[in-house]
């Protein structure tokens, strides 16, 4: 990640990436972002005092993405979004023309979406896989892609 870049953190959860970015970057910016209003609430209460970290929803079917977004994050997130074609639309209409997106998933026996489907999918919605890694992690894949040429 390049310095002073804007990362999104899509479903945010408690933080626990948002604070790796804050700690371990030096993000310009960071969007806590999550579906879920209590969450967000918390989001807002834990990190009150972090200037360059704004909490903002999302919905089932949009990452309502911010304009500014040079890194979308996604960990355990993916498998959640049931109507991912719908989502992967909205996602390319949004997407700064730039912009990267990394998912960090499950790839156990029982995932729900395994990493083969997932990369279908991202290019089925006119994404380009530029980095796929399976084995770093015991128990998770990493996808990164960008808007196709």
């Amino acid at each position: 990640m390049a310095q002073n870049e804007v990362v999104a953190d899509l479903g945010a959860g408690t933080g626990y990436f948002c604070q790796q970015f804050l700690t371990h970057t030096a993000a310009a910016k960071i969007y806590a972002i999550d579906l879920e209003p209590n969450i967000r609430i918390y989001l807002q209460r834990r990190f009150a005092d972090v200037p360059n970290l704004t909490c903002t929803a999302c919905t089932p079917t949009s990452p309502c993405l911010p304009d500014d977004v040079d890194l979308l994050f996604m960990a355990n997130t993916y498998r959640f979004i049931t109507e991912r074609s719908t989502f992967l639309a909205n996602l390319k209409q949004q997407l700064p023309e730039k912009a990267r997106v990394v998912i960090v998933d499950f790839k156990g026996n029982h995932a729900r979406v395994t990493p083969k489907m997932a990369m279908e999918e991202v290019i089925a919605a006119g994404f380009e896989i530029y980095h796929y890694e399976r084995d770093s992690c015991p128990d998770h894949y990493l996808l990164s892609f960008r808007l196709a040429p």
